[in-house]
């Protein structure tokens, strides 16, 4: 029981840590190397370092070292969740029960990036297996370089890698008006539309 209590206090006790969780409970079957940890959660890498050494003592995490014999392996030791953790289920359930992240964030966020008409949340944001895309934006004269900086934090918050599609207003009405399978299952299939100015 104390060894549990132990481990409850050291879990939700920093922005980092929660990140990690995400990580690893939304790609349970990945194994990520420390560098590419640090760069997916964007959190300093000595923050990162600290967090796993944590997370393996208490054995949320497995280790594995590999020597870069093939091509576009890197050597180092690389991480992934240890299915056998005494909480991994509830943790695991949690985490894909709550929403990724902030709705009122990416609201902010996308409507900074250009003249938006159209901002689409489904899949991972819906808890949905069942959908095309995760996000998908309309709009014009949207900036890549801020698209970009946008979907990197975004996919930080979330754990995993956002699936997405952009369109300018002219492409959609051109798709749309011709029946194009894809944006029209994404309009039919379970979402959530926080900018509609396209009145769909």
């Amino acid at each position: 029981m104390f060894m549990h209590q132990q481990i409850l206090e050291s879990i939700f006790d920093s922005l980092a840590r929660v990140r990690l969780f995400k990580l690893f409970l939304r790609n349970p079957d990945k194994y990520f190397h420390q560098k590419e940890i640090a760069k997916k959660v964007q959190v300093n890498s000595r923050v990162v370092a600290k967090e796993l050494k944590s997370l393996l003592a208490i054995d949320f995490l497995k280790e594995k070292r590999v020597r870069g014999r093939k091509k576009g392996i890197k050597s180092g030791i690389y991480f992934s969740v240890n299915p056998d953790f005494d909480f991994y289920h509830e943790l695991r359930s949690l985490v894909l029960k709550s929403s990724p992240a902030s709705k009122e964030k990416i609201l902010h966020r996308v409507q900074r990036l250009g003249q938006i008409k159209l901002l689409l949340l489904a899949g991972i944001f819906l808890s949905s297996d069942n959908s095309r895309v995760d996000l998908f934006i309309v709009g014009d004269h949207i900036s890549q370089k801020s698209l970009t900086s946008f979907l990197k934090d975004l996919e930080s918050e979330v754990g995993r890698e956002i699936q997405f599609a952009v369109m300018s207003g002219k492409e959609f009405y051109y798709r749309y008006h011709m029946f194009d399978r894809f944006v029209h299952d994404i309009l039919e299939k379970p979402n959530e539309k926080l900018i509609n100015k396209l009145k769909i």
